[in-house]
């Protein structure tokens, strides 16, 4: 079980992942490794990793630092630019090309969780996990599996890892103004 802020896919985002999930099926060669599909439940971008578990005075730390943090963050938007294998995770993603906006959220997050007593994170590579791999196989080489699927990130979500998906602990839509 683990706990991270993350955003939920919304439903036309979804059908364009779904979409794009049958291209890749398409497009894989009769011997490729097997994968195992993520379901649209199990869709989502995490943000900031928390830990494996909150306890009540570590959740409360998150939910208020993230109150304030929705109050003045802009909503961002990326593009999800085609898909990739990550041998090193054995997993099959889809490809997130984070805008200006995205970079400025992700970086004023960190910052904001380790105002709030979370250890330092690594920075997260933008993606959304598509398929996981089985250890020890060989991901095929895809070629022209491109995309241009508009995201919106107006919305952080404070999630757990249930079987099967995830809960959702918490909700903060993000309220703040754009700059130029």
């Amino acid at each position: 079980m683990s706990v991270f802020l993350g955003w939920l896919p919304d439903a036309a985002t979804q059908a364009a992942l779904a979409d794009l999930r049958l291209r890749v099926e398409a497009a894989l060669p009769a011997a490729a490794p097997r994968h195992d599909w993520r379901r649209p439940a199990q869709w989502h971008m995490t943000l900031r990793y928390l830990g494996e578990q909150l306890d009540e005075v570590a959740r409360a730390r998150i939910e208020s630092a993230m109150a304030g943090f929705a109050a003045t963050a802009a909503p961002a938007d990326a593009t999800i630019t085609g898909t990739q294998h990550w041998p090193h995770a054995r997993v099959l993603v889809a490809r997130i090309d984070a805008s200006p906006a995205l970079k400025t959220l992700l970086k004023q997050l960190e910052a904001d969780a380790q105002g709030s007593g979370f250890p330092k994170e690594r920075a997260q590579t933008a993606h959304i996990t598509l398929a996981y791999l089985p250890r020890g196989a060989t991901p095929p080489a895809l070629t022209g599996i491109d995309a241009n699927i508009p995201l919106y990130i107006e919305r952080i979500d404070l999630l757990q890892t249930v079987q099967g998906g995830y809960d959702t602990l918490a909700s903060w839509p993000l309220t703040g103004s754009r700059t130029a």
